[in-house]
C-alpha cells in the first residue's frame, strides 16, 4: 500500500495488523497513537483566557475578589455562547425563585 493512500488512523491499524511484525510493534504504536491523541491540537483557548485575564486585571486593578474575577473571565471567554442565550428565559427562571426578587422586579 502506498503512503499516499493512507488517510486515516484506521488504515494504519489495518496495515499493522496484517503482518506479524506489525502485530508485535502495534503495542508500541498503540501507546504512541494514544499519546498523540491526548495532546491538544491548539492552545488558543488557554492563550485567549490568559489574554482576557490580563485585560480584566488591567481594567479593574485588583479591586475585585477572585471569585468575581473568575466569573467575569468565564463570561468573557464564552461570550459567543453567552450571546446566543435568551436573557428573558434566564430572567423568567431567576426572578420567581425568590420573594424579594419578585417584589423588586414585579
Amino acid at each position: 500500500m502506498k503512503i499516499k493512500q493512507i488517510t486515516k488512523m484506521s488504515t494504519i491499524c489495518e496495515i499493522l495488523n496484517s503482518c506479524n511484525v506489525g502485530k508485535q510493534m502495534f503495542k508500541e504504536f498503540d501507546k504512541l497513537i494514544k499519546l498523540y491523541l491526548t495532546v491538544p491540537v491548539t492552545t488558543a483557548t488557554a492563550e485567549c483566557g490568559f489574554s482576557a485575564l490580563n485585560r480584566l486585571k488591567t481594567v479593574f486593578r485588583n479591586s475585585m475578589a477572585q471569585s468575581r474575577l473568575n466569573h467575569c473571565l468565564i463570561a468573557n471567554i464564552y461570550k459567543e455562547k453567552l450571546d446566543q442565550t435568551d436573557p428573558y428565559q434566564i430572567m423568567s427562571t431567576f426572578i420567581p425563585s425568590n420573594g424579594k426578587r419578585q417584589s423588586f422586579f414585579g
